[in-house]
């Protein structure tokens, strides 16, 4: 049999693997036997894995990372050019989630989840038939396919909730993949109890060296463990020990990454890391983060380069990362230019025209004076460089996004209190990498971890066996809640003077001011939406807060916040924590009778019949 009709037989899931893909599982591969013949060396199966990656940066995937995770955000609003994106980015901006919509779609995550789970049934064959093929070869490729598709599966349940749920490849027409909904908590139990079989295997390090944030790395597996965690634990309606427990795990695994930039931070390879790390912020909080502003800057309040910015969002795999996806205008002939982050966010022909987003204009109504006191309820001062970083303000204008959309960004200094980010342009091309985690939304994760561990210990008799599990996890062992708060305040405090080196002691967060859970909730809360502002974290975090406190409450009131014309409308949708999921496709619910629309939904489409959304 010719190679082109094997590479044919395994359909769209090998073929071309840096293009984009928009199929649904059912087209996918129908002959086991040709299937079989494909898989003969290791090379076929890098092919595969190089696949499932190439998958992660389609068009299809990444506008719905951005979709799903920000857009429905307190973060953004229509933009300049939103008549562009068409109906459905608009219907979703206005809280008008239908099944009709095509953002529903969730076929393009599940491509890569059959690639994986392809390359999951057929590796160890290639095992026994290529010894160049080497079990340590087969060990890692199964780190990463389990890695990446536990990703998509986190994706899906994060935004539709229960999902069906598969690990057998659609590789014959006699299969019947017409499955219900699984619980997202079974689906979380099986996602974890597989990465920590295999999470060792994962490299430390690639030997090149932007693969080591590009694939899946050790530490990724990590990140993605502990948000898993994260997840699990909020959940109103499990045991507080347990909860407590999962709590603890996800700490364990952020300290495990935290404990490896550490140590890459001091051991320096190449050079370059003293030179890109804040000393102050190290040694004042203990972690190592990329300097914001040039200490020398800083004594002469000159115009500087923005350092962290442009080596985070610019140049892109920096120190910081943990896993981003890569684009690069190398690869631009291959279709792998990132055109989501270009339509949504901004690009060069279009500069300040705006994009399909802007930031949501209620995070400032007004520039911030020179002297600004921190508190909760205010989103940025004046010295915190990330208010012009992330998006322009303007008195008249929509706030057109700058993360991603720039790549080398400015800032001119005129005194020690007022600064602003000089006008830059777009990128020329289209290749913003676009990441998954770096090391400030881990230090975050841990906090919020850390704050709901404090409260436990203080409103829980102290249980041996938690005792004990304390004391043998990894990294920091506290054993009183004051301790584990300290430490919340210790991670915020670093992140936010990194961003505000210069800021005067009433601009920064006073540990004085925070003498409850809640008020420590609020603080991890700010900062994260702050530091991770337009990356697609924004909706998933409060989605979580209103897992963990069982009731849509709070996020109500934030999420109506960015509603100006139907805002008592979607207060009463969002009474019920199903509406904060997205429905099932309509397409989806035809193909598959088994499934069962989310609630909130089928009450959305009677209240459609009556103009509930006129």
């Amino acid at each position: 049999m010719k190679r082109h009709n094997k590479i044919k037989a395994i359909g769209l899931a090998v073929v071309a693997s840096m293009t984009m893909v928009s199929c649904d599982v059912e087209l996918l591969p129908l002959n086991t036997v040709i299937l079989e013949n494909y898989w003969t060396n290791k090379d076929d199966v890098q092919s595969v894995v190089t696949s499932c990656y190439a998958g992660l940066c389609t068009s299809d995937v990444v506008s719905r990372m951005l979709v799903w995770g920000e857009l429905r955000s307190d973060n953004v609003q229509a933009g300049k050019r939103v008549a562009d994106a068409g109906n459905d980015i608009k219907y979703l901006l206005n809280g008008n989630t239908l099944e009709t919509n095509s953002y529903c779609d969730w076929s393009s995550f599940y491509v890569i989840i059959n690639r994986c789970n392809t390359c999951e049934m057929y590796a160890p064959i290639v095992q026994s038939r290529d010894p160049n093929f080497t079990t340590s070869d087969l060990r890692q490729t199964m780190a990463e396919i389990k890695t990446i598709r536990a990703l998509c599966y986190f994706y899906l349940i994060r935004t539709f909730g229960d999902v069906p749920f598969t690990r057998t490849p659609s590789i014959d027409d006699s299969q019947n993949y017409v499955i219900p909904a699984t619980k997202q908590e079974l689906i979380l139990d099986t996602l974890i109890t597989e990465l920590e079989e295999y999470m060792m295997y994962a490299p430390k390090r690639y030997v090149i060296d932007n693969e080591t944030t590009g694939k899946i790395s050790r530490n990724g597996v990590f990140a993605l463990l502990a948000d898993l965690y994260l997840w699990r634990a909020s959940n109103a309606n499990v045991d507080p020990v347990k909860r407590d427990a999962d709590y603890r795990k996800c700490v364990e695994y952020c300290d495990r990454i935290i404990a490896a930039k550490i140590d890459e931070y001091k051991e320096d390879r190449y050079g370059n890391l003293h030179r890109q790390i804040s000393r102050d912020i190290y040694a004042e909080y203990g972690y190592p983060l990329i300097e914001e502003w040039n200490e020398a800057d800083q004594a002469s309040t000159s115009g500087y380069t923005a350092k962290a910015y442009n080596l985070i969002f610019g140049s892109g795999h920096s120190f910081e990362s943990i896993f981003e996806l890569s684009f690069s205008s190398n690869q631009a002939s291959q279709g792998t230019t990132n055109s989501a982050v270009s339509s949504f966010y901004g690009n060069n022909s279009n500069g300040d025209n705006g994009a399909y987003l802007s930031a949501t204009q209620s995070m400032m109504s007004v520039t911030p004076p020179a002297q600004y006191d921190y508190n909760n309820t205010t989103l940025f001062t004046s010295y915190d460089f990330r208010s012009q970083e992330w998006f322009k303000y303007s008195d008249s204008e929509e706030f057109n996004i700058r993360k991603y959309a720039s790549d080398i960004m400015t800032v001119a200094v005129g005194t020690n209190t007022q600064w602003k980010v000089q006008d830059t342009n777009y990128r020329q091309q289209n290749y913003a990498n676009w990441i998954i985690y770096r090391l400030t939304d881990i230090m975050l994760m841990k906090a919020e971890a850390e704050v709901q561990i404090a409260d436990f210990i203080d409103t829980h008799v102290p249980d041996t066996n938690s005792v004990k599990t304390r004391i043998e996890v990894y990294g920091n062992n506290y054993t009183t809640s004051e301790e584990y708060y300290n430490d919340v305040f210790n991670i915020v405090s670093a992140i936010y003077r990194r961003s505000a080196p210069n800021s005067s002691a009433q601009a920064r967060p006073l540990q004085n001011n925070f003498t409850s859970k809640s008020s420590y909730d609020g603080l991890v809360a700010t900062e994260r939406r702050r530091e991770l502002m337009f990356e697609g974290k924004r909706y998933y975090d409060l989605v979580r807060r209103a897992r963990r406190e069982g009731s849509t409450s709070s996020v109500v009131s934030l999420l109506s916040s960015k509603y100006t014309t139907n805002a008592a409308a979607m207060r009463i949708k969002m009474s019920m924590l199903e509406f904060l999921y997205m429905p099932y496709s309509q397409d989806e619910l035809k193909r598959n009778p088994l499934l069962v629309q989310n609630p909130a939904f089928d009450k959305e489409k009677k209240n459609n019949r009556t103009g509930f959304n006129d």
